[in-house]
């Protein structure tokens, strides 16, 4: 009973509270006032609450904006940049990007999930600034204004079309690494069909290993299904997407025994060797490519500039004062050779067997 008496006081102090919380507003007004009286402090009643209503939505107001500001601080400057330039030339960045045929597939094979127009506004932006270093860099070489103008024309140029054709190339690149992990992707998979999994449970696991791009391309395909589509349509859409000629060959015969039947798991054991196979030729061959290489970039690198600066110094002792202007000698040294190292570095990655 002690207990039963006890949790009904509590009840009742609980109960007398909430009724002296709720009447508290009302306290406010006089009892027993004219009516004048309590209709102005009616409106005094009205007045505060308006004001902490107001005091309430403004900390509302500056908890949005600090959450804002977070998510500001939280991207990079180039994109604020872009989200800027966006915001205040939506109309020229929006014509620029309709001008640009093919953007929007680059992106979508490049796996960049960024809208076309604030990709745009990101190009002009590292445009800009390219073209401003490259101004700078002519200031400092001591070249003429012209000059100056026209390495900032071509440094915006130059940084335009490099942002054009960056999606292209992570899309190369990802294909690349695709085709490199295949092998061992299918080897994967062969391994889980030939225990009684089924195709869609072995991507599954291949999407959940690390196997780098080709474990997202699978979680992308198996998202496709997912959203309604079927697995002819989600193979198709992937092999559309790499345009490669492996994993084309991979995609047919998936679809072909899923239609028609037949040791997949065998038939992937067996791709996977001739993939195996076909890199190890291509290394081979890409090794001796090299070799020959390197003894033209050793002479264009190393014994082509030291020639350069030998061929000055002795023809200026000979002229008897420099037959070349110094920002030529500056640029030359600093940016034709440098350049043309870069030039032969590219085309050594580029040859690399896939």
């Amino acid at each position: 009973m002690g207990v039963v008496d006890g949790f009904m006081n509590f009840l009742e102090r609980l109960g007398g509270k909430t009724i002296e919380v709720t009447e508290k507003p009302m306290r406010r007004i006089p009892q027993g006032k004219s009516v004048q009286e309590r209709l102005r402090a009616l409106k005094q009643l009205q007045k505060e609450v308006e004001k902490e209503s107001f005091e309430d939505e403004r900390e509302k107001q500056m908890e949005e904006m600090l959450e804002w500001r977070k998510r500001e601080m939280q991207s990079s400057f180039s994109d604020r940049l872009a989200e800027a330039l966006l915001r205040y030339f939506k109309g020229p960045i929006t014509s620029l990007t309709n001008s640009l045929k093919g953007l929007d597939q680059d992106l979508y094979r490049a796996n960049i999930n960024t809208p076309k127009e604030k990709y745009v506004a990101t190009m002009v932006v590292v445009s800009v600034f390219a073209a401003f270093f490259l101004m700078i860099t002519g200031y400092l070489l001591f070249l003429s204004f012209e000059n100056i103008l026209l390495l900032g024309f071509l440094g915006f140029v130059g940084g335009f079309m490099y942002m054009r054709q960056y999606p292209k190339m992570v899309w190369r690149r990802r294909v690349m690494e695709v085709e490199r992990a295949l092998p061992y992707a299918l080897r994967h998979m062969a391994s889980l069909l030939s225990a009684g999994v089924g195709v869609a449970e072995s991507m599954l696991s291949v999407a959940k290993a690390d196997y780098g791009p080709i474990s997202e391309e699978f979680e992308l395909v198996l998202m496709d299904m997912r959203t309604g589509s079927s697995f002819e349509d989600a193979m198709t859409r992937f092999e559309q997407k790499m345009d490669s000629e492996s994993v084309s060959r991979v995609v047919k015969q998936m679809l072909r025994a899923v239609k028609f039947g037949g040791n997949l798991a065998d038939i992937m054991y067996k791709m996977a060797e001739d993939f195996s196979f076909e890199y190890r030729m291509k290394l081979v061959e890409y090794v001796q490519k090299v070799n020959g290489v390197s003894f033209i970039y050793m002479f264009l690198t190393i014994v082509t500039p030291t020639m350069f600066v030998v061929g000055i110094l002795a023809g200026s002792v000979m002229a008897q004062g420099l037959i070349m202007p110094p920002s030529t000698i500056a640029i030359m040294l600093l940016l034709a050779f440098p350049a043309l190292s870069l030039i032969i570095i590219n085309m050594i990655k580029k040859g690399e067997p896939r």
